[in-house]
């Protein structure tokens, strides 16, 4: 994390997003620890030249390790900051004190900004011990797991003449630790749910048995989620601060494909549990489902699958 005179805060970080929002979440706490603007921080990932480490961003940790990090550079920058401020206005270290963008002399209005030390600090007017960029550099190893939790509730209507499954409500629960930008965490609740949804009713690959030709290579022959397929989501969070993360942070917005298939699945397995159906495989298409109810309703013909398309 480097400071620039100029008035930008530009970030290094080794971590990639994949729709996250790291532009916006990481600026925003980068903005309240130094007190800039959000617009001030300028994000820099994926540059090989640039980033030494990185760990990408599976299993959300780039805001639980991202987030801690950023943390403990933004406290070196405030540190070297301070000795900077102390130089300039003449004044012991231990009498500055940041907040909001300036390192101030306790109990008086005199300050200096954060920008203002930045640029003296690469000028000749400052004792050489402390020349240089204004940064704050931090590469953590993290061996201690802060788990995100999920609770999911699924609620839907079979026909059990077609085996058509229709996901009438969903209501998801995250507790994601500290949520720093909660419109992003409900964002991705959503696409993952659909994608939950997608894998437990509709997406599979098909092969042709005698040649192995895949028989779903493009969209026109993949089943994918739609948005008239599915309902309108209700989902929440909590925020339960973790214990084994300095910031109080686990992942966000996982719960939606890691629990949708198993609510999804025991929904569709309550629905037919009349027939005597305990069990599923997934994905539940119509097809599977009305064989699933077919063998259950005329246990004679076993478990041997009709092709729809050939009634």
């Amino acid at each position: 994390m480097t400071i620039d005179p100029s008035g930008t805060v530009e970030l290094v970080l080794g971590t990639m997003s994949a729709g996250q929002g790291h532009q916006t979440s990481f600026a925003q706490i980068v903005s309240e620890w130094l007190g800039v603007d959000p617009e001030q921080v300028k994000l820099v990932t994926g540059d090989t030249n640039r980033v030494q480490a990185g760990g990408g961003s599976a299993s959300a940790r780039s805001m639980r390790l991202g987030g801690w990090v950023m943390a403990k550079a933004a406290d070196e920058i405030v540190e070297k900051g301070r000795m900077i401020a102390a130089a300039m206005l003449e004044v012991a270290e231990e009498d500055i004190e940041f907040e909001r963008q300036l390192f101030v002399v306790k109990g008086t209005d005199r300050a200096v900004g954060l920008f203002e030390a930045a640029a003296a600090a690469r000028g000749d007017g400052i004792s050489p011990e402390l020349r240089g960029p204004l940064m704050g550099v931090c590469d953590q190893v993290m061996s201690i797991p802060s788990f995100a939790y999920t609770c999911a509730v699924c609620e839907v209507e079979v026909d059990p003449e077609t085996g058509l499954v229709e996901i009438v409500r969903y209501t998801s629960i995250d507790d994601c630790g500290r949520a720093i930008n909660p419109m992003l965490i409900h964002g991705q609740s959503h696409g993952g749910i659909a994608q939950g949804a997608g894998q437990a009713l509709w997406e599979e690959c098909f092969y042709d048995r005698e040649s192995a030709q895949l028989l779903s290579a493009s969209f026109m022959d993949y089943a994918m989620p739609r948005a008239d397929g599915l309902p309108f989501y209700q989902t929440e969070i909590s925020e339960v601060p973790s214990t084994t993360n300095p910031l109080g942070m686990r992942g966000g917005s996982e719960g939606g494909i890691t629990s949708g298939l198993a609510v999804i699945a025991n929904a569709i397995v309550d629905a037919l549990s009349e027939f005597g159906i305990e069990h599923i495989e997934l994905p539940a298409t119509p097809e599977r489902v009305w064989n699933t109810i077919r063998a259950a309703r005329h246990p004679e013909f076993g478990r041997e699958s009709v092709n729809l398309s050939d009634i």
